[in-house]
């Protein structure tokens, strides 16, 4: 690993984005596991286009993990790429570093079209058709007709390269004679929506001429949009899962058995401490464990909830957690063995998702008196891979050895299973309204439209199989069909 430290940032250098075939270019980005920024002071820069500002002023303090920066194809930083993602950190609120590794993936697709065109950043005539922006868009629609990108990638990057242009122009990051020619044209469009008392008024939302529209996506029946497009496995499925899960470490038994018997997300199960399985149980000698800001236990949105775990579960993780392998993976960790450590470590002792807690505590170097390097990789923050790769590596080649057309599944589909599972038991005793307000209050939905997805489900996918089902057996009487050749056959 090599430290670096250009234009007031220092870091350690991690992986780097893999060359993509579209472009003729050896650009690329890197993560700088434990960036910080210091006291900045910007140099002349050595091109006489930009104009680093003279009032940048210290950011939030602090350090952010996994911060990405643009490495040109001939290995020197790209200056105004760089400059605009530390200017950015400088004004954001709440740093996260996916959001900022989705920016700088977008720019680097941009720096390495520039370089195969041998364009510069700040080149626009005065006829459009050769601005480099309308250019880059040509492209960008080519790959997508040809099938290289997706649609809504192709318009996730024009809108970044145009947001880039106007954030640099407004905080004077480049010599404003530079844009004699605009870079783009502003456009004004107007939504129709309807108030919570139904009365419809026009929205004036700002747009730009370079914009790729995006059909509106048609309902996926299969799928539930609950956070993200989940796939609920039925009961069948859920149970060719759990028997191959017998052959797994204990660690990722547990956690697939608090994904499906509590439907919580990754990040929530991942971050749970040791401590927490710890309190005292409720009067149906269930956990009811509070999760979300403040609590420890970090949520989507930092949006707080209670998360109810199973009597026989928790007794499972109270043993575990004092059991010699567990005790073992939190003496290798950052935080060492004690009851505030993470329930859930690697055999490394590496966390399966970093929390916002060692994120901040990251930030002092110290912790209990251990080095932030502390027998692991230095600096790097987790978002849950190592348990998205033992899916796809692992547990589902052995499950498909059993049954060959098992589908595949992400992790966050158990989320889904367990709200089918529980709204499935529930209506059955509670009746349909009162399942709908339970199962919001256990999933931690905001709305309970999302809740009725789950009903709707349900619904869809069983008027299908019938009316599959009718169908068939109305017309399959005059389907000539090897079965049927077969059976008159042996009929004879």
């Amino acid at each position: 690993m090599d430290i670096v430290e250009r234009g007031g940032w220092m870091g350690v250098i991690g992986g780097s984005a893999k060359r993509t075939g579209r472009y003729e270019s050896d650009a690329y980005s890197l993560l700088i596991p434990e960036f910080r920024l210091l006291n900045v002071n910007f140099a002349a820069s050595s091109n006489k286009n930009i104009q680093p500002p003279h009032n940048f002023t210290q950011g939030p303090s602090g350090y952010f993990p996994n911060f990405p920066v643009i490495i040109q194809g001939d290995g020197a930083p790209w200056e105004i790429g760089n400059l605009y993602l530390v200017y950015r950190l400088q004004k954001t609120t709440k740093y996260e570093s996916r959001s900022f590794r989705t920016i700088a993936g977008h720019l680097l697709d941009y720096r390495r079209f520039l370089e195969e065109e041998s364009l510069d950043f700040l080149h626009f005539p005065e006829n459009d058709l050769l601005k480099v922006t309308y250019r880059y868009r040509r492209r960008l629609v080519d790959q997508i007709n040809s099938g290289e990108i997706k649609r809504g990638t192709g318009r996730g990057r024009i809108n970044a390269v145009v947001r880039f242009y106007k954030e640099i122009m407004r905080w004077g990051l480049v010599a404003q004679e530079k844009f004699q020619h605009q870079p783009f044209e502003v456009v004004m469009m107007y939504l129709s929506i309807e108030d919570n008392v139904g009365l419809s008024r026009l929205l004036q939302v700002e747009s730009h001429n370079l914009a790729i529209k995006v059909p509106t996506k048609n309902k996926v029946p299969e799928f539930i949009n609950d956070g993200g497009l989940l796939r609920p496995l039925n009961v069948t499925q859920q149970e060719v899962l759990l028997k191959t899960l017998l052959e797994s470490s204990r660690e990722y038994q547990l956690l697939f058995y608090l994904a499906l018997f509590t439907g919580g997300r990754m990040q929530s199960l991942c971050t749970i401490q040791v401590c927490h399985i710890w309190r005292s149980l409720d009067g149906e000698g269930d956990l009811r464990l509070p999760i979300g800001a403040g609590t420890g236990v970090d949520t989507k949105g930092g949006g707080c909830m209670t998360l109810v775990i199973p009597g026989w579960l928790v007794h499972d993780l109270r043993v575990y957690s004092r059991s010699p392998e567990s005790i073992k993976r939190r003496e290798r960790s950052f935080y060492g063995d004690v009851d505030t450590n993470y329930l859930f470590l690697t055999n490394t002792g590496s966390e399966y998702y970093t929390s916002k807690r060692e994120i901040a505590d990251r930030e002092n170097f110290n912790v209990n008196g251990r080095a932030s390097a502390h027998n692991r990789a230095y600096g790097s923050i987790r978002e849950g891979a190592t348990i998205r790769q033992f899916i796809t590596d692992t547990l589902l080649p052995k499950i498909r050895l059993e049954d060959r057309d098992y589908l595949r599944f992400r992790f966050h589909d158990l989320r889904a299973s367990f709200g089918m599972n529980l709204l499935d038991a529930e209506i059955e005793h509670r009746g349909v309204t009162a399942a709908l307000e339970y199962v919001q209050q256990r999933m931690g939905h905001k709305n309970k439209e999302t809740t009725l997805l789950y009903l709707n489900y349900r619904t869809e996918i069983e008027r299908k199989a019938d009316i599959q089902r009718k169908f068939e057996i109305r017309l399959f009487k005059y389907v000539n069909t090897t079965a049927t050749r077969s059976g008159d056959n042996n009929a004879q």
